[in-house]
């Protein structure tokens, strides 16, 4: 099973579980706590990783350490990622359970390149014209990427809005050029 298919298909269980007991959003905020946690103690995650260390083990290091921090379902949900070897996969599965919960709550999540930081009031423009060109509701990241030279680019729910002066001045070379 490739790693994509183990994110979705583990963040898929995680969150129709969540959704059955009626608390996505608290499981969701569980779920980030837990990635604070790998995050900021890498060597803890690490002897998740490894093969060396006993399923036993591991299950009694994640009792102790998240027993009482979170809720039964998402600790049982460390448990079976523990026993079937899939605690490599946490990142990617907590990033499809947040994709998710985004396309319950009517949204999609994107990225927005400029060569600036660009202000909240700027970044609401991009949105609103982001989600009339794509159909849905979006909410933007802003990254700054200096090879863009001006203007932006946006990428949403797998499409690409390019709308940089790098891209504009190529398209004006192709058509000068006749290609």
């Amino acid at each position: 099973m490739d790693s994509l298919t183990v994110d979705n298909a583990y963040g898929q269980a995680m969150f129709d579980a969540a959704q059955g007991l009626g608390r996505k959003s608290e499981v969701l905020s569980e779920l980030q706590s837990v990635s604070s946690v790998f995050k900021e103690n890498p060597k803890l995650r690490r002897l998740f990783l490894l093969p060396t260390v006993s399923a036993t083990s591991k299950r009694s290091v994640c009792r102790s350490v998240f027993g009482g921090q979170v809720s039964q379902i998402v600790q049982n949900f460390l448990l079976v990622l523990i026993d079937k070897r899939r605690v490599g996969a946490w990142n990617g599965i907590v990033r499809h359970y947040e994709k998710l919960m985004d396309e319950h709550d009517g949204f999609t999540k994107g990225i927005l390149y400029s060569v600036v930081p660009v202000d909240g009031e700027t970044l609401n423009e991009f949105e609103e014209k982001t989600g009339k060109a794509i159909g849905k509701e979006v909410r933007l990241e802003n990254r700054i990427d200096p090879a863009l030279i001006g203007g932006v680019r946006i990428y949403a729910d797998g499409k690409l809005i390019d709308a940089s002066v790098k891209t504009r001045l190529e398209n004006m070379k192709q058509t000068m050029l006749g290609l």
